[in-house]
Protein backbone atom coordinates (compact mmCIF):
# COMPACT_ATOMS: atom_id res chain seq x y z
CA UNK A 1 0.00 0.00 0.00
CA UNK A 2 1.57 3.03 -0.82
CA UNK A 3 1.89 6.10 0.89
CA UNK A 4 0.08 9.63 0.04
CA UNK A 5 2.90 12.41 0.71
CA UNK A 6 1.10 15.24 2.47
CA UNK A 7 -0.13 18.66 1.57
CA UNK A 8 3.10 19.88 3.02
CA UNK A 9 5.92 17.92 1.67
CA UNK A 10 4.11 18.34 -1.61
CA UNK A 11 4.47 22.32 -1.50
CA UNK A 12 8.27 21.92 -0.14
CA UNK A 13 9.25 19.67 -2.80
CA UNK A 14 7.57 22.31 -5.62
CA UNK A 15 9.39 24.79 -3.68
CA UNK A 16 12.74 22.82 -4.37
CA UNK A 17 11.82 22.42 -7.60
CA UNK A 18 11.26 25.99 -8.52
CA UNK A 19 14.44 26.83 -6.67
CA UNK A 20 16.44 24.62 -8.51
CA UNK A 21 14.83 26.00 -11.77
CA UNK A 22 15.53 29.15 -10.83
CA UNK A 23 18.96 28.31 -9.92
CA UNK A 24 19.37 26.35 -13.84
CA UNK A 25 18.32 29.60 -15.25
CA UNK A 26 20.08 32.10 -13.31
CA UNK A 27 23.11 30.20 -14.33
CA UNK A 28 22.42 29.34 -17.96
CA UNK A 29 21.57 33.47 -18.24
CA UNK A 30 25.34 34.13 -16.57
CA UNK A 31 26.93 31.50 -18.62
CA UNK A 32 25.35 33.22 -21.92
CA UNK A 33 26.25 36.56 -21.11
CA UNK A 34 29.61 35.28 -20.38
CA UNK A 35 29.86 33.55 -23.59
CA UNK A 36 27.81 35.97 -25.34
CA UNK A 37 30.50 38.86 -23.88
CA UNK A 38 33.51 36.62 -24.90
CA UNK A 39 32.46 36.04 -28.58
CA UNK A 40 31.76 40.10 -29.09
CA UNK A 41 35.45 40.78 -27.47
CA UNK A 42 36.85 37.95 -29.94
CA UNK A 43 35.02 39.38 -33.28
CA UNK A 44 36.21 42.71 -31.99
CA UNK A 45 39.54 41.39 -31.64
CA UNK A 46 39.22 40.03 -35.11
CA UNK A 47 39.19 43.43 -36.81
CA UNK A 48 41.99 45.05 -34.85
CA UNK A 49 45.41 46.03 -36.41
CA UNK A 50 48.84 45.50 -34.41
CA UNK A 51 49.59 49.07 -33.30
CA UNK A 52 53.01 49.55 -34.68
CA UNK A 53 50.97 49.46 -38.16
CA UNK A 54 48.78 52.67 -37.02
CA UNK A 55 50.40 55.80 -39.01
CA UNK A 56 52.92 57.86 -37.65
CA UNK A 57 51.83 60.23 -35.28
CA UNK A 58 55.16 62.15 -36.46
CA UNK A 59 57.36 62.82 -39.42
CA UNK A 60 60.52 61.31 -38.16
CA UNK A 61 62.08 58.16 -38.18
CA UNK A 62 60.89 54.92 -35.74
CA UNK A 63 63.30 53.15 -33.74
CA UNK A 64 62.64 50.17 -30.58
CA UNK A 65 63.10 50.12 -27.40
CA UNK A 66 63.67 46.77 -25.93
CA UNK A 67 62.13 46.40 -22.70
CA UNK A 68 61.29 43.26 -20.66
CA UNK A 69 57.78 43.19 -21.27
CA UNK A 70 57.87 43.71 -25.17
CA UNK A 71 59.38 46.66 -27.48
CA UNK A 72 58.39 50.44 -26.98
CA UNK A 73 58.67 52.54 -29.74
CA UNK A 74 59.97 55.93 -30.29
CA UNK A 75 60.53 59.29 -32.93
CA UNK A 76 64.01 60.21 -33.55
CA UNK A 77 65.09 63.00 -35.77
CA UNK A 78 68.69 63.30 -35.44
CA UNK A 79 70.89 66.81 -34.61
CA UNK A 80 72.92 68.32 -32.73
CA UNK A 81 73.37 70.08 -29.38
CA UNK A 82 71.58 69.21 -26.03
CA UNK A 83 68.73 66.41 -26.93
CA UNK A 84 65.49 67.21 -26.91
CA UNK A 85 62.75 64.54 -25.41
CA UNK A 86 59.38 64.40 -25.78
CA UNK A 87 57.08 62.51 -23.30
CA UNK A 88 53.02 62.25 -24.10
CA UNK A 89 50.28 62.28 -21.12
CA UNK A 90 48.83 59.02 -19.78
CA UNK A 91 45.24 58.54 -21.00
CA UNK A 92 42.50 56.04 -22.72
CA UNK A 93 43.85 57.55 -25.88
CA UNK A 94 47.55 58.59 -25.52
CA UNK A 95 50.02 58.87 -27.90
CA UNK A 96 52.90 60.94 -29.45
CA UNK A 97 50.26 63.02 -31.22
CA UNK A 98 49.47 64.68 -28.36
CA UNK A 99 52.99 65.91 -28.92
CA UNK A 100 53.11 66.75 -32.65
CA UNK A 101 52.69 71.07 -32.64
CA UNK A 102 55.79 71.19 -30.26
CA UNK A 103 57.84 68.71 -32.20
CA UNK A 104 56.92 70.24 -35.18
CA UNK A 105 57.89 73.74 -34.14
CA UNK A 106 61.36 72.28 -32.58
CA UNK A 107 61.94 70.70 -36.23
CA UNK A 108 61.60 74.09 -37.66
CA UNK A 109 63.03 76.50 -35.26
CA UNK A 110 66.18 73.98 -34.03
CA UNK A 111 68.91 71.76 -35.46
CA UNK A 112 69.04 69.39 -32.09
CA UNK A 113 67.92 65.75 -31.87
CA UNK A 114 64.37 65.55 -30.97
CA UNK A 115 63.30 62.49 -29.69
CA UNK A 116 59.24 61.60 -28.84
CA UNK A 117 58.87 58.21 -26.83
CA UNK A 118 55.38 56.00 -27.22
CA UNK A 119 55.21 54.87 -23.68
CA UNK A 120 55.08 51.18 -23.31
CA UNK A 121 51.03 49.95 -23.94
CA UNK A 122 50.45 53.42 -25.94
CA UNK A 123 51.21 54.72 -29.35
CA UNK A 124 53.28 51.97 -31.30
CA UNK A 125 54.21 50.31 -28.63
CA UNK A 126 53.63 46.66 -27.72
CA UNK A 127 50.42 46.64 -25.73
CA UNK A 128 50.49 42.93 -24.67
CA UNK A 129 48.28 41.99 -21.09
CA UNK A 130 51.03 42.32 -18.30
CA UNK A 131 51.40 44.26 -15.51
CA UNK A 132 50.94 48.27 -16.18
CA UNK A 133 52.97 49.87 -12.89
CA UNK A 134 54.84 52.93 -12.21
CA UNK A 135 57.88 50.87 -12.02
CA UNK A 136 57.67 50.24 -15.41
CA UNK A 137 57.15 53.61 -16.76
CA UNK A 138 59.98 54.84 -14.94
CA UNK A 139 62.25 52.18 -15.58
CA UNK A 140 61.45 52.99 -19.81
CA UNK A 141 61.82 56.39 -19.13
CA UNK A 142 65.35 56.00 -17.19
CA UNK A 143 66.91 53.33 -19.60
CA UNK A 144 65.81 55.02 -22.70
CA UNK A 145 67.33 58.60 -21.58
CA UNK A 146 70.93 56.80 -20.77
CA UNK A 147 70.64 54.40 -23.14
CA UNK A 148 69.09 55.82 -26.32
CA UNK A 149 69.96 59.74 -25.53
CA UNK A 150 73.44 58.85 -24.19
CA UNK A 151 73.84 63.34 -22.80
CA UNK A 152 71.80 64.93 -20.60
CA UNK A 153 68.67 66.15 -22.09
CA UNK A 154 65.63 68.85 -21.57
CA UNK A 155 63.00 66.76 -21.04
CA UNK A 156 59.14 68.35 -22.24
CA UNK A 157 56.62 66.42 -20.89
CA UNK A 158 52.58 66.17 -20.48
CA UNK A 159 50.37 65.64 -17.83
CA UNK A 160 51.65 62.61 -16.34
CA UNK A 161 53.99 62.04 -17.86
CA UNK A 162 55.70 64.96 -15.93
CA UNK A 163 55.25 63.13 -12.69
CA UNK A 164 57.30 60.21 -14.31
CA UNK A 165 60.14 62.52 -15.70
CA UNK A 166 60.74 64.57 -12.66
CA UNK A 167 60.68 61.38 -10.59
CA UNK A 168 63.55 60.48 -12.90
CA UNK A 169 65.25 63.52 -12.94
CA UNK A 170 65.19 63.35 -9.26
CA UNK A 171 66.66 59.96 -8.53
CA UNK A 172 68.90 59.94 -11.51
CA UNK A 173 69.92 64.30 -11.94
CA UNK A 174 72.71 63.66 -14.37
CA UNK A 175 70.03 62.24 -16.83
CA UNK A 176 68.13 65.53 -17.14
CA UNK A 177 69.20 69.09 -17.71
CA UNK A 178 66.27 71.06 -17.98
CA UNK A 179 62.17 70.21 -17.47
CA UNK A 180 59.66 71.78 -18.90
CA UNK A 181 56.47 70.16 -17.20
CA UNK A 182 53.18 70.62 -19.16
CA UNK A 183 49.94 70.35 -16.62
CA UNK A 184 51.55 68.49 -14.66
CA UNK A 185 49.78 65.91 -12.19
CA UNK A 186 50.48 65.80 -8.66
CA UNK A 187 49.48 68.81 -7.51
CA UNK A 188 45.62 68.42 -7.15
CA UNK A 189 43.43 68.16 -4.42
CA UNK A 190 41.28 65.51 -5.79
CA UNK A 191 41.17 62.23 -4.54
CA UNK A 192 41.77 59.01 -6.67
CA UNK A 193 38.93 55.71 -7.16
CA UNK A 194 38.28 54.30 -3.54
CA UNK A 195 39.35 51.02 -3.18
CA UNK A 196 35.31 49.91 -3.96
CA UNK A 197 35.67 51.75 -7.37
CA UNK A 198 39.06 49.99 -8.40
CA UNK A 199 37.49 46.48 -6.98
CA UNK A 200 34.51 46.97 -9.63
CA UNK A 201 36.99 47.89 -12.05
CA UNK A 202 39.06 44.90 -11.68
CA UNK A 203 35.59 43.18 -11.58
CA UNK A 204 34.47 44.33 -14.79
CA UNK A 205 38.17 43.57 -16.32
CA UNK A 206 38.17 39.90 -15.30
CA UNK A 207 34.43 39.70 -16.94
CA UNK A 208 35.68 41.10 -20.54
CA UNK A 209 32.87 44.01 -19.81
CA UNK A 210 35.72 46.82 -19.59
CA UNK A 211 37.43 45.68 -22.94
CA UNK A 212 33.50 46.49 -24.49
CA UNK A 213 33.21 49.84 -22.76
CA UNK A 214 36.51 50.87 -23.90
CA UNK A 215 35.63 50.65 -27.08
CA UNK A 216 32.70 52.40 -26.44
CA UNK A 217 34.17 55.15 -24.29
CA UNK A 218 36.74 55.77 -27.51
CA UNK A 219 34.44 56.22 -30.16
CA UNK A 220 34.96 59.85 -32.11
CA UNK A 221 32.21 61.58 -30.85
CA UNK A 222 32.79 60.39 -27.15
CA UNK A 223 36.39 61.52 -27.56
CA UNK A 224 35.42 64.56 -29.24
CA UNK A 225 33.23 65.66 -25.86
CA UNK A 226 35.77 64.73 -23.48
CA UNK A 227 38.53 66.85 -24.80
CA UNK A 228 35.61 69.64 -24.97
CA UNK A 229 34.47 69.66 -21.52
CA UNK A 230 37.48 68.58 -19.67
CA UNK A 231 40.84 69.42 -21.71
CA UNK A 232 40.14 72.67 -23.70
CA UNK A 233 39.18 75.77 -22.36
CA UNK A 234 35.12 76.26 -22.67
CA UNK A 235 33.70 77.11 -26.42
CA UNK A 236 37.33 76.45 -28.06
CA UNK A 237 37.23 74.44 -31.01
CA UNK A 238 38.71 70.56 -30.62
CA UNK A 239 41.03 69.78 -33.61
CA UNK A 240 39.75 67.65 -35.85
CA UNK A 241 43.39 65.74 -36.52
CA UNK A 242 43.29 65.63 -32.82
CA UNK A 243 40.53 63.26 -32.55
CA UNK A 244 40.97 61.33 -35.36
CA UNK A 245 44.70 59.88 -34.29
CA UNK A 246 42.94 59.10 -30.69
CA UNK A 247 40.27 57.21 -32.09
CA UNK A 248 42.85 55.16 -34.24
CA UNK A 249 45.44 54.66 -31.22
CA UNK A 250 42.72 53.31 -29.31
CA UNK A 251 40.98 50.71 -31.70
CA UNK A 252 44.16 48.34 -32.60
CA UNK A 253 44.94 45.20 -30.29
CA UNK A 254 45.43 45.24 -26.74
CA UNK A 255 44.63 49.35 -26.50
CA UNK A 256 42.48 48.49 -23.28
CA UNK A 257 45.48 47.24 -21.70
CA UNK A 258 47.31 50.12 -20.16
CA UNK A 259 44.52 52.58 -20.24
CA UNK A 260 42.47 50.36 -17.72
CA UNK A 261 45.27 50.71 -15.21
CA UNK A 262 45.36 54.80 -15.74
CA UNK A 263 41.30 55.16 -15.30
CA UNK A 264 41.52 52.64 -11.76
CA UNK A 265 44.21 55.09 -10.45
CA UNK A 266 46.83 52.38 -10.44
CA UNK A 267 49.67 54.26 -12.77
CA UNK A 268 49.01 57.92 -10.55
CA UNK A 269 51.82 58.45 -8.19
CA UNK A 270 50.84 62.22 -6.57
CA UNK A 271 53.25 61.84 -3.61
CA UNK A 272 56.33 60.58 -5.19
CA UNK A 273 55.25 63.42 -7.67
CA UNK A 274 55.19 65.98 -5.23
CA UNK A 275 58.13 64.77 -3.81
CA UNK A 276 59.91 64.91 -6.71
CA UNK A 277 59.02 68.64 -7.44
CA UNK A 278 60.38 69.46 -4.29
CA UNK A 279 63.58 67.58 -4.60
CA UNK A 280 64.49 68.99 -8.05
CA UNK A 281 67.88 70.85 -8.73
CA UNK A 282 67.01 71.44 -12.65
CA UNK A 283 65.80 74.35 -14.01
CA UNK A 284 62.16 73.24 -14.04
CA UNK A 285 59.09 75.00 -15.94
CA UNK A 286 56.01 74.29 -14.84
CA UNK A 287 53.26 75.51 -17.30
CA UNK A 288 49.67 75.53 -15.93
CA UNK A 289 46.09 76.24 -17.37
CA UNK A 290 44.84 79.70 -17.11
CA UNK A 291 41.61 78.62 -15.81
CA UNK A 292 41.07 75.07 -15.01
CA UNK A 293 37.87 75.11 -13.29
CA UNK A 294 35.70 72.44 -15.08
CA UNK A 295 38.91 70.97 -16.60
CA UNK A 296 39.65 67.15 -15.32
CA UNK A 297 42.86 68.25 -13.77
CA UNK A 298 43.34 70.79 -10.91
CA UNK A 299 46.31 72.89 -9.24
CA UNK A 300 45.50 73.59 -6.03
CA UNK A 301 49.20 72.90 -4.86
CA UNK A 302 50.73 74.63 -7.71
CA UNK A 303 51.92 77.77 -5.90
CA UNK A 304 53.17 76.06 -2.56
CA UNK A 305 54.55 73.58 -4.35
CA UNK A 306 56.87 75.72 -6.21
CA UNK A 307 56.93 78.60 -3.65
CA UNK A 308 59.25 75.45 -1.48
CA UNK A 309 61.92 75.00 -4.14
CA UNK A 310 61.62 78.68 -5.82
CA UNK A 311 65.56 78.49 -6.94
CA UNK A 312 64.60 75.65 -9.23
CA UNK A 313 60.83 75.84 -9.80
CA UNK A 314 59.22 78.17 -12.39
CA UNK A 315 55.73 78.71 -13.01
CA UNK A 316 53.35 80.15 -16.47
CA UNK A 317 50.26 79.88 -17.34
CA UNK A 318 49.09 78.81 -20.89
CA UNK A 319 45.54 78.02 -22.15
CA UNK A 320 43.91 74.37 -21.39
CA UNK A 321 45.37 71.40 -20.75
CA UNK A 322 47.16 70.93 -23.62
CA UNK A 323 47.93 74.43 -24.76
CA UNK A 324 50.25 73.13 -27.34
CA UNK A 325 46.93 72.97 -29.66
CA UNK A 326 44.96 75.27 -28.13
CA UNK A 327 46.75 78.10 -28.19
CA UNK A 328 50.17 76.86 -29.69
CA UNK A 329 52.20 80.31 -30.43
CA UNK A 330 51.50 81.62 -26.82
CA UNK A 331 53.41 77.97 -25.51
CA UNK A 332 56.24 78.03 -28.15
CA UNK A 333 56.63 81.50 -26.91
CA UNK A 334 57.25 79.96 -22.95
CA UNK A 335 59.01 76.97 -24.49
CA UNK A 336 61.63 79.56 -26.60
CA UNK A 337 62.46 81.47 -23.71
CA UNK A 338 63.36 78.37 -21.31
CA UNK A 339 65.16 76.07 -23.52
CA UNK A 340 67.53 78.27 -25.45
Amino acid sequence: MSKRRSPKRRRAQRGDTTRRNKALVTGSVAVGAYLTGTVARWLRRATLYRPETLPQALEAEVREQELMEGRARFYARDGAGVPLVLLHSFNAAASSYEMKPIFEHLARTTGRSIYALDWFGFGLSDRPSVRYRPALYQRQVRRFLSEYVNAPADVVALSLGSAYAAVVAAESPFLVRKLALISPTGLSSRSRPSFGQRALMGLADGTGAFELFFYRLTRRDALRRFYARQVFTQGVEVPHDLVNYAFLTTHVRGAHYAPRRFIDGTLFMDQEARNAYLTLRHPTLMIAPEQADGLIQSFEALDDVAAQNDAYLHVRKAAGLMPQWEAPEALFTILNEFLT
